[in-house]
């Protein structure tokens, strides 16, 4: 593939004033200055919608956004309507129960978690009920409509081909150099011509002779991976790998984060509580269903589609501030109460 280009964005939400910016080589990480820094990126796209909660809403690009092989671009669709409703995300629930689980790839465009904003001001710090705008791993909902390029094969290009087509190229060229082959009498340009309007696909795409010996190799190492973290926490909270395997389903992926960098880090991790009677397994962690649908991309008209529901922990954040101001009014009482006595 030389480039591909993306001509318009699905969403949906609440909607209403939305903008599109992108930045080349991505939003730079939630600490970064990139994902406050409104010079670093360029505006594409900016409309009024209406509401639209269950159907995606296109928003067609003026100029198409061309991505080459290899590159990383970052995409921030903002709306400047108010509360958290206005543009629909999910949820990256099983950061580390599956790695590949959050990454959407077709072959061709590669999607990869974000970070939610908040904020109804672009580039904005603050969330609608104060604190950070920015949760990181969030996974984008919706569609993502593009067309691709495809490489033409030169000399220059040879290398960036796959097995089969390097393998036939070779073998025409060598056929052009015998007297006694056909193809002697075409000529090197006629021969180049000839390969350069075959399509890079018709001599098979596999790309090195390993390349299924690596990919069992990936698997195995992430299978491996994954159950040694299953005996980390089956440890920790003393109870078999089966039922760690399902906390590690319900715990907030940052917990496990945390976890899991102080036991690489050889810290001792002691879990408090009344009695290990009172502790039951099965009650921990967010048991709350989620029914929303698996998403994948449309192949057939290049396509990506991920259709799941949003995930919104504002209440949370809202009751520990609540919880904060109601600890600074009786601070202040007892002090009022203090001055008054003396």
């Amino acid at each position: 593939m030389s480039y591909l280009e993306i001509s318009s964005l699905w969403v949906r939400g609440q909607l209403g004033p939305l903008t599109v910016w992108t930045r080349a080589g991505g939003h730079g990480g939630r600490h970064g200055d990139a994902v406050h820094d409104q010079e670093q990126w360029t505006k594409i796209y900016e409309k009024t919608h209406d509401p639209s909660f269950r159907t995606l809403v296109e928003l067609v690009l003026e100029q198409p956004v061309r991505i080459r092989a290899g590159e990383t671009l970052g995409v921030y669709v903002h709306s400047a309507a108010p509360g958290d409703a206005a543009i629909v995300y999910d949820d990256q629930r099983r950061f580390y129960t599956d790695a590949e689980e959050p990454v959407r790839d077709d072959g061709k465009l590669v999607i990869l978690p974000g970070t939610a904003h908040l904020s109804n001001k672009p580039f904005g710090r603050r969330a609608p009920w104060g604190g950070d705008a920015l949760r990181q791993g969030r996974l984008f909902v919706g569609r993502v409509s593009y067309g691709v390029r495809w490489m033409l094969w030169n000399p220059e290009t040879h290398l960036r081909f796959p097995l089969g087509f390097r393998a036939a190229t070779e073998a025409m060229l060598m056929g052009g150099k015998r007297p006694d082959c056909l193809l002697y009498h075409l000529g090197d340009e006629v021969l180049f011509y000839v390969m350069n309007r075959c399509s890079w696909d018709w001599f098979g795409t596999k790309m090195r002779e390993d390349e299924e010996a690596l990919e069992r190799e990936k698997r195995a190492k992430a299978r491996e991976a994954q159950r040694e973290k299953e005996r980390e926490i089956a440890e920790m909270f003393g109870v078999p790998v089966s039922q760690a395997r399902q906390l590690m389903t319900q715990m907030d992926p940052y917990m496990l984060q945390h976890i899991h960098q102080q036991l690489a880090a050889g810290h001792q991790i002691v879990m408090h509580g009344e009695s290990d009677e009172d502790f039951d397994p099965s009650e921990s962690g967010d048991e709350e269903e989620d029914d929303s649908d698996d998403g994948d991309f449309e192949f057939g008209e290049s396509e990506s589609d991920d259709e799941e529901d949003d995930f919104d922990d504002a209440a949370e954040e809202m009751e520990a501030e609540e919880a904060d101001d109601t600890e600074q009014d009786a601070d202040t009482n007892v002090e009022m109460e203090k001055e008054e006595d003396e």
